[in-house]
């Protein structure tokens, strides 16, 4: 406990899956936490959870395929706080389809959101991270930068970009004192996990049986462990780093 005393952090995509437990593990570990997430009933929820571990939050409904709504975070978050410290950038969706079934506007989604809306928020976000000079930014990407996977090229793709993104940036601003990081999930169970899947122990099986060593599907809270590690100050010699959390999935062919 404690880990985050004195940290102010900004989380998007904290509705649910994984940006939802590391707002809540942010908030349990110290930190003030501002949830960002585009449905207000499900950053109301993650709020309430916070004040449930007797942690420190506030909501700011935010689109990140908006400039605006970015925009409007970052100022809200100042104005509350007087300061941010850390961004987790967690927003995101998924398209499953054959290559040649994917259209225009399945690319639009997946760019506008886990691409664009990454690149925007850093952007909006830096300037007053570079004025902190003890700050740090997480992006999750995916363990489908590290291997192939099926039906998930959009999503693949701009994973790898945000990997590639990340560890490029810290040649300008980690001098200025922001670490930069990147964490890929293997398979875990979120609101991203196909509902045939998330309904039937049987498929769970048969997937970890292909894919995880470990015998089990990832819980949100396996990647969040680690996304407090790297914004506590236990992680201030870490950065550029892409860290694979996956159950042992990338060793498995």
């Amino acid at each position: 406990m404690g880990r985050m005393n004195g940290k102010i952090a900004v989380v998007t995509g904290a509705g649910s899956g994984i940006g939802r437990a590391v707002a809540v593990m942010f908030a349990k570990e110290g930190a003030k936490v501002v949830c960002a997430n585009r449905s207000e009933a499900d950053g109301a929820d993650t709020l309430a959870m916070i004040r449930d571990v007797g942690g420190e939050g506030m909501f700011i409904s935010t689109d990140v395929r908006k400039k605006g709504d970015i925009s409007n975070l970052l100022t809200g978050t100042l104005d509350a706080y007087g300061d941010v410290t850390t961004l987790f950038n967690c927003a995101g969706v998924l398209v499953h389809a054959p290559f040649m079934e994917h259209t225009d506007d399945d690319l639009a989604k997946v760019f506008e959101t886990n691409f664009r809306g990454y690149y925007w928020t850093m952007q909006e976000f830096l300037p007053a991270l570079v004025r902190n000079g003890h700050a740090s930014i997480t992006n999750v990407a995916s363990i489908s930068v590290m291997k192939p996977e099926s039906d998930a090229y959009l999503y693949g793709a701009m994973k790898a970009a945000i990997n590639k993104m990340t560890r490029d940036m810290i040649r300008e601003f980690s001098p200025l004192g922001v670490r930069l990081n990147v964490i890929c999930p293997g398979p875990v169970q979120t609101n991203l996990t196909p509902e045939y899947v998330r309904n039937s122990p049987e498929i769970q099986a048969e997937i970890c049986k292909a894919v995880c060593p470990v015998g089990r599907l990832g819980e949100p809270d396996d990647i969040a462990y680690a996304a407090v590690w790297l914004a506590s100050d236990e992680a201030n010699w870490v950065t550029g780093s892409t860290i694979v959390i996956d159950g042992g999935a990338c060793n498995m062919g």
